[in-house]
């Protein structure tokens, strides 16, 4: 049974490439929302955003609780600037994060909004993997129970490590040092 698929999880990702199927994700949070799981969407690209911004809108409106965004997809969504944006995406939502780059984050859910610093990075070599690797710490954290803030900087730390390597794989021995900066938030 599909429904099995879901069970057990709090969250289905939904990366913003894989919309293009507008069939197959619909009937994927169809699913999820029937299993009790919130929905995420990773808007992934401005031209795709552009793209399809009916679909977008309606996902986001109807069915998404966590949107994640960079400046420009989100500038692609509502035609506004990261503040701006922000707040839009958040009427429409119940989280809404902003990545606006070396400047950080705005995370906003209802009345709250926090900014988010980066984490300090010497050199970045490539930002593959950068977006993915913040919403699994920001997701790692909602499951944790911990503040919009500390979400927000468990993102920053491992979108901050991902951008110090080529490609998006972590050097295995970097996770403990990673795992000592989150205990220490």
């Amino acid at each position: 049974c599909a429904l099995d698929m879901v069970k057990g999880y709090a969250y289905l990702f939904i990366e913003g490439y894989l919309v293009q199927d507008h069939d197959m994700i619909l009937r994927a949070i169809e699913l999820a929302k029937e299993a009790g799981l919130q929905v995420c969407l990773d808007m992934a690209s401005y031209n795709i955003v552009e793209g399809d911004l009916e679909f977008f809108s309606l996902l986001v409106n109807k069915y998404v609780d966590i949107v994640f965004a960079n400046e420009e997809e989100a500038k692609a969504f509502t035609g506004k600037e990261p503040e701006e944006a922000l707040d839009i995406i958040a009427k429409m939502c119940s989280i809404a994060i902003v990545k606006v780059g070396a400047r950080g984050s705005l995370i906003r859910k209802g009345t709250e909004m926090v900014q988010v610093q980066a984490a300090p990075v010497e050199k970045v070599v490539d930002t593959t993997g950068a977006g993915d690797y913040f919403a699994a710490g920001f997701l790692y954290g909602l499951t944790c129970g911990y503040s919009l803030e500390k979400c927000g900087k468990i993102g920053s730390i491992l979108s901050g490590s991902i951008i110090r390597v080529i490609g998006a794989e972590m050097p295995a021995e970097w996770w403990e040092d990673i795992k000592t900066r989150i205990s220490e938030l």
